[in-house]
């Protein structure tokens, strides 16, 4: 078990955002009452919760958005954390722990 040096948002599609998503997808999608969590790893120690999400809000949204429709034009436009919060529930965590005993493997894509 290793503590990473990472912090984490943890984000949690809303009602707005899956009502959004299963008018843009070409595929049928199902979200249930407890849907999986995205988990995007940060900076280990950060002071305010607001400048973290206004500093990763894009990156976020992209990547959310890309999974459901690769057509920039049709994503919603969120342009702060208020609207983004409509959309998403965002938790944040300065803790990571690994409980595996194996090397991390790292598949880089591009945002």
């Amino acid at each position: 078990m290793n503590i990473i040096n990472r912090g984490q948002i943890v984000i949690f599609p809303t009602k707005h955002f899956e009502a959004w998503a299963i008018q843009h997808s070409k595929e049928e999608l199902y979200f249930t009452e407890n849907p999986e969590p995205s988990v995007y790893l940060i900076e280990e120690e950060f002071w305010e919760d607001e400048l973290v999400l206004e500093k990763y809000r894009k990156k976020i949204i992209k990547r959310e958005c890309a999974e459901i429709c690769s057509e920039e034009e049709k994503w919603p436009i969120i342009k702060n954390n208020e609207q983004f919060r409509y959309y998403f529930k965002a938790h944040l965590g300065i803790m990571v722990i690994d409980l595996l005993d194996n090397d991390l493997i790292s598949e880089g894509i591009d945002l």
